[in-house]
């Protein structure tokens, strides 16, 4: 039990570790347009790619192995033509259907890789896009069909919950009042 758990704080502090470089900038791409403005919705520049907060009908769940059965992202309640937004900046490198749905993904650098889908992409693979900036439209296609997106988030190669960006998840640690 030890283990496990002692497993999983170390998995955070690299993905805490990775947000933080992240958020310096320190290794995004040369090419990476300086950005006009610094609306970033969080402190880390994550931002969900939706408008709000939007309801998760169904959690990250990685499974133990990567050929076993799991759900490698969150789905977000959205309806057929809301806007979607960008999570964070970066060039998208792919907007097209794979098999039954218009899927766009997003090369944030520093391996962070951010696919979503269903969605009618209006941003061109090769694009530029800002964090909060309209990258297309919920459309209709698999398992969200008209009724949510689909948010998958990479690290390295490796799933991440996407909420993780978005929600502080560290527990709350009570200091001591008197110095």
């Amino acid at each position: 039990m030890k283990t496990q758990a002692a497993l999983k704080q170390a998995k955070f502090l690299l993905l805490a570790i990775s947000l933080a470089l992240a958020a310096s900038g320190a290794s995004l791409p040369e090419q990476l347009p300086p950005l006009p403005h610094a609306s970033l919705a969080t402190a880390n520049g994550w931002r969900w790619p939706l408008a709000g907060e939007p309801k998760i009908t169904e959690p990250f769940d990685k499974p133990a192995e990567n050929w076993l059965p799991g759900h490698r992202g969150v789905d977000l309640a959205a309806s057929d033509g809301d806007k979607v937004f960008a999570p964070q900046r970066g060039q998208v490198t792919f907007a097209s259907t794979v098999v039954d749905r218009p899927v766009m993904v997003i090369d944030h650098g520093n391996g962070f890789k951010t696919s979503l889908e269903p969605v009618q992409a209006i941003a061109k693979a090769g694009d530029w896009v800002d964090a909060g900036a309209q990258v297309g439209t919920v459309s209709t296609g698999a398992h969200c069909s008209a009724r949510c997106i689909h948010w998958g988030v990479r690290l390295n190669g490796e799933y991440i919950d996407p909420v993780l960006l978005i929600r502080d998840m560290r527990p709350s640690i009570l200091l001591p009042l008197h110095p």
